[in-house]
């Protein structure tokens, strides 16, 4: 009898922990679709109100420098 409340105990300690997991991810989702949805917002604003073609160039080349930072952090 106890080894069936054991494995009972494992059996419901994994599925709460398996749907608190998908929680958490759904949410961790959410607010980074919030943040870059702000983020993109904030630079178009930024971009229509820079006149200089230098430092458009400028910018596009530090956003080329990040993304490329991210890449080799994800090989």
């Amino acid at each position: 009898m106890p080894a069936v409340v054991l494995l009972l105990r494992s059996v419901v300690i994994r599925l709460l922990s398996s749907k608190l997991a998908g929680s958490a991810v759904q949410f961790l989702r959410r607010i980074l679709t919030v943040v870059a949805w702000h983020l993109g917002s904030a630079l178009r604003h930024i971009w229509d109100r820079v006149q200089s073609q230098e430092c458009k160039e400028a910018i596009l080349g530090c956003v080329l420098c990040i993304l490329n930072m991210q890449k080799k952090v994800d090989n």
